[in-house]
């Protein structure tokens, strides 16, 4: 089924012209790839779950009950289990493990509970092979559900509480999720993206095929019909974190700095990947931290990022 899933992602063969007539967006790019032909791509992507868009109206709603959360969840059995693995996961460090979706939702909380759906229904969407990115096999879940943990903990330790936290969480889960449409056009030109410390990921990917994956992931998260700040995180996050009236500073820093902190630890990562994995006081702060709350960032990361398994 998986398979199945995935093979929207394929990038059209060289000629499945659709006669369209577009000119191609020439960037640099080494492969000649159509807007057209990307923006099929997004269009033919897996949509996000319906019960996923009620969930997040139900968790800002102030008249929600935790038992409104409990029926809607377990409408979709395989949802409510995949919630519950990861409620039991190290993310939430459970002393007893939480057996029921009602339990999760008053031990967690609302807010905690819209990042963890989330990241439950889009486990299978982010379980993909990505090689042309240097990705081991699973590496985009195991990378974005780390980078989420630890730009939560970020938010924590900066001070901004619990709710916008959970924002952070997201904004690290589906940061990347460009890469999953880029992908498939970087394979059918043969290009494996390497380390290169004199070349970014997004000016990598403008040389190879003409497009970022910020680019490509703004319309993606647009088709999923994703809240405006966490569209505009995926838009920017290898951008200058100064913020705008869609996205605070402090939120694009967490996000810069978890995925590096990631990076550098190598999670669902192959050796010679080209993401970068520099970490300096300016990302730091950035990030709203100081050297003391950086340092007990960097003190969690090892427990954040060992329970990487999806929740299948």
């Amino acid at each position: 089924m998986t398979a199945d899933i995935f093979s929207r992602f394929r990038a059209p063969d060289a000629d499945d012209d659709d006669g369209s007539g577009s000119e191609y967006r020439r960037t640099g790019g080494l492969a000649e790839v159509a807007e057209s032909e990307v923006l099929d791509a997004i269009d033919r992507a897996p949509s996000l779950p319906h019960i996923v868009g009620q969930v997040l109206q139900r968790v800002g709603d102030a008249h929600s009950s935790t038992a409104d959360l409990e029926k809607l969840i377990e409408q979709d059995m395989v949802l409510a289990g995949k919630v519950l693995k990861l409620v039991n996961s190290a993310f939430y460090r459970r002393p007893q493990p939480v057996g029921s979706i009602r339990e999760a939702v008053s031990i967690i909380g609302f807010a905690s509970l819209r990042s963890v759906v989330l990241a439950a229904s889009t486990s299978n969407i982010l379980l993909v092979d990505l090689e042309p990115y240097g990705m081991s096999r699973g590496g985009l879940w195991r990378n974005s559900i780390a980078t989420a943990a630890v730009a939560r903990a970020v938010g924590m330790k900066g001070g901004v509480g619990p709710d916008r936290s959970e924002e952070y969480f997201a904004a690290g889960l589906l940061r990347d999720v460009g890469l999953l449409i880029l992908s498939p056009f970087l394979a059918r030109s043969g290009v494996r993206l390497r380390k290169d410390v004199q070349t970014d990921i997004l000016t990598a990917e403008r040389r190879a095929v003409g497009f970022d994956h910020g680019w490509v992931g703004d319309r993606l998260a647009e088709k999923w019909e994703l809240p405006a700040p966490l569209r505009a995180c995926i838009a920017r996050h290898h951008r200058d974190a100064s913020g705008d009236g869609e996205v605070g500073a402090a939120h694009l820093g967490a996000v810069r700095l978890a995925e590096r902190l990631v990076y550098a630890a190598g999670v669902g990562m192959q050796p010679d990947h080209p993401f970068q994995t520099q970490v300096d006081a300016r990302v730091v702060k950035q990030a709203g931290l100081d050297a003391v709350r950086f340092a007990a960032v960097c003190a969690e990361v090892p427990n954040l990022v060992k329970d990487t398994d999806p929740p299948t």
